[in-house]
């Protein structure tokens, strides 16, 4: 990350860790770990054998790398632990996500620790759905890459991007519907248009074809905090005009932590969730039994952590990390105290 980029992120979580550490909490408070020792002696307790991590907002913020995010996994990774990367974007499949990782983080990187929400899809059509043979696709090559690669064949996706946009009566009575399409699979798409709802409620009026969401995310957070309309927002337009619901596989569905365990051999007792969204990544932990450590490098600022834990002084569902770190940079158990306040002033 250029200095002034790493400068800045750090400015933001330094406010957010100052605005939740000198907060009288009434209720409950949250476990917070703000050095590299604390962080190491709190996972040496707990044996994480597994570390699962968002991406985007914990390993990078939009394409900048996060300070000391590659020490810390090269060092998680020297002491045996396994680090699988779990994102609710469905645009690259699992090697071309492996590529842009590895490149980010400039190192090394397997295919198999990259778990991307179209990989999930794919593999919940092929668990669930193995009759599926040709799906209708809302989103990015992700996808179709990723249901290819389980031998269905696609329609949609990339290949509608830039087609007009608008459909209209005549379109919509006259669209020839292919009756060997079984499932609408939806992921994000920023090409995403009027005939493209049109043609994939056609399909989805047939309650025989399956409706999967590769994720539900509302939104995304931009360097200057702006909210970036996300998948949630293509797929509740379809629920709205299809009239039921979508099958979320992305987090925070049981779905992707029985996937985890049963796929990918993680063991949910011995492995922390790293995100920095409470209603994905802290609420996969929460309903899938795997502890979770809340970054504030991403979407969740100090105040909205305080206002987390209000809720939950007030007996109101509140969905609370395990333990709050800054960010990723102090996961390194070998990090000298002056290699970490030389981090801390970039």
């Amino acid at each position: 990350m250029a200095t002034t980029a790493a400068t800045t992120l750090l400015a933001s979580i330094n406010r957010n860790l100052a605005a939740i550490s000198s907060h009288s909490f009434p209720g409950p408070a949250p476990t917070i770990c703000s050095t590299s020792s604390s962080v190491a002696s709190h996972f040496a307790s707990k044996d994480y054998q597994s570390f699962l991590f968002d991406c985007d907002g914990v390993v990078y913020r939009v394409s900048d790398k996060i300070p000391g995010a590659t020490e810390s996994i090269q060092w998680l990774q020297s002491q045996g632990k396994r680090c699988l990367f779990v994102t609710n974007s469905s645009g690259r499949d699992r090697e071309s996500m492996r590529v842009k990782l590895s490149k980010v983080l400039g190192m090394e990187l397997e295919t198999d620790q990259m778990v991307p929400s179209c990989f999930t899809a794919a593999s919940f059509i092929k668990d669930n759905h193995p009759n599926v043979k040709k799906a209708l696709v809302i989103g990015d090559a992700g996808v179709v890459s990723e249901l290819e690669k389980i031998g269905v064949e696609c329609i949609g996706g990339p290949a509608d991007h830039g087609k007009p946009a608008a459909w209209n009566e005549a379109d919509i009575e006259n669209y020839e519907i292919d009756p060997d399409v079984g499932a609408v699979v939806v992921g994000m798409c920023t090409n995403f248009t009027y005939g493209m709802v049109a043609k994939a409620n056609l399909y989805l009026l047939n309650p025989d074809v399956v409706f999967v969401s590769t994720n539900q995310d509302p939104y995304d957070v931009l360097r200057n905090g702006r909210p970036q309309p996300a998948a949630g927002v293509m797929v509740r337009a379809l629920e709205a005009v299809a009239e039921r619901p979508a099958i979320n596989v992305g987090k925070p569905s049981k779905y992707l932590g029985e996937m985890l365990k049963e796929k990918l051999g993680v063991d949910p007792a011995k492995a922390v969730f790293v995100g920095d969204r409470l209603d994905t990544d802290i609420e996969f932990g929460v309903n899938n039994g795997v502890d979770t450590a809340l970054v504030l490098s991403g979407c969740s600022t100090g105040e909205v952590v305080k206002d987390l834990y209000a809720k939950a002084s007030r007996g109101e569902e509140a969905t609370l990390p395990t333990v709050i770190i800054p960010h990723l940079g102090l996961f390194n158990g070998g990090l000298s105290s002056d290699e970490e306040e030389r981090m801390s002033k970039l």
